[in-house]
């Protein structure tokens, strides 16, 4: 009989399922903590030093790759802070055609805003909160997180890349 008991037990959990929460066109919803998460804050008054916070979203036809992406997402926001560099570029042409009487000027302008994130280890971070849904008109999954990281643990990185700049 305890055999039988523990046999049920192991086969009730085993074959535990969870149901995604879907979407589709008409009720495509955003967690509120994905709206309204801070950039940097405190919790508790035991923590003095803080966190970095990021937030990310991914969409893919496997599950597993729609948070991967969102973490990895949400990785290059606190990466980016802590060593990204911007660079911008504007270029304006001028250009004439056409007959001497009747010349045509055009003119054609682009600014190119380039974010490169240099080589940063981050190794530290948590997922804070994650969200993935199924949308069932696309057939994909769309997966939403919340990363955190400790300010001493940015302020270890930080002291990391200067050190690597300084030696170069």
């Amino acid at each position: 009989l305890m055999v039988f008991v523990l046999a049920f037990i192991l086969s009730a959990c085993s074959g535990r399922m969870v149901q995604l929460p879907t979407e589709n066109a008409k009720t495509n919803q955003v967690p509120a903590w994905y709206l309204e998460h801070a950039d940097t804050g405190k919790e508790g008054w035991i923590f003095r030093d803080g966190y970095y916070y990021a937030v990310a979203v991914a969409v893919s036809p496997d599950m597993e790759m729609s948070l991967k992406k969102a973490v990895l997402k949400a990785k290059a926001k606190i990466t980016d802070r802590i060593n990204g560099e911007m660079n911008n570029k504007t270029s304006i042409n001028y250009t004439e055609k056409g007959a001497p009487e009747s010349m045509t000027g055009v003119v054609e302008s682009q600014d190119v805003i380039v974010n490169m994130i240099k080589q940063t280890v981050l190794r530290t971070y948590s997922v804070e909160k994650k969200l993935t849904m199924y949308n069932t008109d696309k057939n994909n999954y769309r997966s939403f997180v919340l990363m955190k990281i400790s300010k001493k643990d940015v302020d270890g990185i930080i002291d990391l890349v200067e050190d690597k700049n300084n030696k170069k």
